[in-house]
């Protein structure tokens, strides 16, 4: 059943899906974090243009903890691109489809999933150039994006999906700027 709406009810209907780290940096691995505590300047643009944000629980932290445990000689995205690893990816990716999927049979509307930097194990965001499949996300994407995208597919759920590479400032502006003409035109 839909939300009934009073005249009074303020929300914008309007949301974004953003990783865990860009709202809290202590959920970073050690040594990746950009700021002390969250990135500001993604959170002003969605309050500057009444964009609510739904977490995307990081798949690091659940699959491996906080310190990102894993034997020796591993990477993070060794351990996370396993069948175990892609499981937890998948069991995250259908909690967040089902929470977005509700938000939109209550005439809420999803605007983008916000990923990582480029060379995130879980959460980056590479688009391939494909003419064919435009949006598509590449091999190098996060193990956690290429899954929840496909997932959002089979429901029928297009969105676009952006990285918000506050690794580099200049990248982050570039990335801030695309946000924010998604925000002015949705």
């Amino acid at each position: 059943m839909a939300l009934g709406f009073s005249p009074r009810d303020q929300r914008s209907r309007r949301l974004v899906a953003v990783i865990e780290c860009a709202l809290n940096q202590n959920a970073r691995d050690a040594g990746a974090a950009s700021y002390p505590a969250v990135n500001k300047a993604l959170l002003t643009l969605c309050m500057q243009y009444d964009v609510g944000i739904v977490q995307i629980p990081c798949p690091e932290m659940r699959f491996m903890g906080l310190s990102r445990e894993r034997p020796p000689g591993k990477s993070i995205r060794e351990v996370l691109d396993t069948p175990a690893g892609c499981q937890c990816c998948l069991a995250i990716s259908l909690e967040l489809v089902g929470t977005l999927r509700d938000y939109q049979n209550n005439h809420c509307r999803l605007l983008a999933i916000l990923g990582g930097n480029s060379q995130s194990p879980g959460c980056a965001v590479h688009v391939q150039c494909d003419t064919a499949d435009p949006g598509r996300l590449a091999a190098p994407s996060g193990v956690l994006m290429r899954i929840l995208q496909e997932e959002l597919r089979k429901q029928g759920i297009d969105v676009p999906f952006k990285g918000m590479r506050d690794c580099d400032q200049d990248l982050l502006q570039q990335d801030l700027r695309w946000l924010e003409a998604l925000f002015k035109n949705a």
